[in-house]
């Protein structure tokens, strides 16, 4: 609780003070807006741009007085101060902005990975739930009630919530969260049960389908990474195992005869 009030504080502090410069800037961070909706911050891109702005100022400021309370305070040689002055400051206000600007990709990113892992085994789940021919609602609420499929589950409940209690139907509900959806694979999916619904096609045997598909790539994934972990286990076994046990033998062997390999005996 206290943290969504210290959250509201700095909303309205970065929109009083930077708001116009958002506005003004704003050209510069339309890379964001798209992160922004795949990772589910619920928040407007004009306030998250004004944040940016007013945290990276404030780092810069505070980063200023720190240098110059401890330069008076330790009679730093002027030429010193004046250079941390300078350094300091612009230093700690680039990383600042850097971890803020990029916070909403990286987000996204983690959604989508989580989204994706959990995908295949969810559209099995809605397979055989849609196999009782009960609509595409019905089979989004059960899906949402699945917490270890993590976002997915999420996302499945944004759109029971759209329907249930904000009133909109099936296909603009499950529209408005695929052009939200970090993960394009999820996002295919949601696309194809709107277009199998409009054309009135077979729900059921279109998420049978998607359930194979996706369960077969699943398992060439697993193949490929298990291939190369194999690989990265054999170059383990021969640099760091394999490796120093036969340079040990060589030395022990050229020990024996008298001679020397780089220098060591």
């Amino acid at each position: 609780m206290r943290f969504e009030n210290e959250l509201k504080l700095i909303k309205f502090l970065s929109i009083s003070f930077f708001g116009s410069l958002a506005d003004k800037y704003s050209k510069y961070f339309e890379n964001l807006k798209q992160p922004i909706l795949e990772a589910d911050l619920k928040i407007l891109f004009r306030t998250y741009v004004s944040m940016v702005l007013f945290l990276t100022f404030d780092v810069y400021v505070f980063s200023f007085f720190s240098v110059l309370f401890y330069s008076i305070f330790l009679r730093f040689d002027l030429l010193i101060t004046i250079i941390g002055l300078v350094i300091v400051p612009l230093s700690f206000a680039s990383i600042a902005f850097t971890f803020i600007y990029f916070y909403p990709i990286s987000k996204a990113n983690q959604r989508k990975n989580d989204i994706e892992s959990n995908l295949p085994f969810a559209i099995n789940n809605m397979s055989a739930v849609a196999s009782s021919g009960v609509p595409p609602r019905t089979i989004f609420k059960v899906l949402s009630r699945f917490e270890e499929y993590g976002e997915l589950a999420r996302e499945s409940r944004k759109i029971a919530r759209n329907i249930e209690f904000f009133g909109l139907d099936e296909i603009t509900s499950i529209k408005e969260v695929s052009l939200k959806t970090p993960s394009r694979n999820f996002r295919n999916l949601l696309e194809g049960i709107i277009t199998t619904t409009q054309t009135g096609g077979d729900i059921k045997q279109f998420l049978r389908e998607q359930s194979e598909k996706a369960l077969f790539d699943y398992r060439i994934k697993r193949e490929r990474y298990n291939q190369n972990l194999a690989v990265y286990a054999d170059l383990y076994t021969a640099l760091l195992i394999a490796a120093p046990l036969l340079f040990i033998a060589i030395l022990s062997v050229l020990s024996i005869l008298g001679g020397s390999v780089f220098g060591v005996a």
